[in-house]
């Protein structure tokens, strides 16, 4: 297995196509957006560093499309990393509702690490964002910084999203966000309640080989 090398400094998040399919191999969820992960730890000397990461374009994409809930799972570097975006529908619009996020703390990725090859989980079930009209699609190319919790925030660039209602494997037209009519500073902040309704579970397995899938070593090359 390669090892991806650390970020110094971080390169641009790229943007990928993602596409779930249903149970008779018809597209229905869109995604194209690129990720930005930045994640805290504690490293050696009981300091907080920072993990900085990108979802690499080559990320395997599954899901579910239902008719109110839909989920997209993104999994990356020997399913190390796992990303899910679930979204809900009523009231004729829908929006992100929660954000799950599950990752090994490689010391390739996080220098010195305390813990590594720890595992950790993230879970924000009290989002709300994205929120479009249900027969459209949501597009967005300002920069947006997510703050999901206290430890992990993304940065989201250039996406379109389409949970629902997806035809021939087209995006529907477009409902573009209100930051992108801002001719200023388009990097949008994003905070999330994270004191109220976020769990956080930690699992630290700290130098136990973890079961990693054989991959192309391509599969690290988004982190150059």
């Amino acid at each position: 297995m390669t090892t991806p090398k650390p970020l110094t400094p971080s390169p641009e998040p790229p943007q990928g196509h993602y596409e779930v399919k249903d149970t008779k191999d018809r597209v229905c969820l869109l995604a194209d957006m690129g990720l930005q992960f930045r994640v805290l730890y504690t490293n050696t000397d009981n300091e907080t560093g920072t993990g900085i990461f990108n979802l690499p374009i080559t990320a395997n994409a599954t899901g579910f499309c239902g008719v109110e809930h839909s989920n997209l799972n993104l999994t990356f570097y020997d399913d190390n990393f796992r990303a899910r975006f679930d979204f809900s529908k009523a009231n004729n619009h829908f929006h992100v509702s929660g954000f799950y996020f599950s990752y090994t703390e490689l010391p390739s990725i996080f220098p010195g690490t305390k813990s590594p090859d720890g595992r950790r989980l993230i879970n924000n079930n009290t989002m709300n964002i994205f929120s479009t009209d249900a027969d459209k699609s949501y597009m967005c190319n300002a920069d947006m910084n997510i703050t999901v919790t206290k430890d992990v925030s993304i940065l989201v660039r250039k996406v379109q999203l389409q949970p629902f209602g997806v035809k021939s494997g087209q995006f529907s037209s477009a409902q573009e966000c209100p930051e992108d009519s801002n001719k200023g500073d388009n990097t949008v902040q994003i905070v999330i309640g994270v004191a109220m309704g976020v769990g956080v579970v930690v699992v630290l397995v700290s130098y136990i080989v973890v079961k990693k899938r054989t991959v192309n070593a391509t599969s690290y090359a988004d982190l150059y």
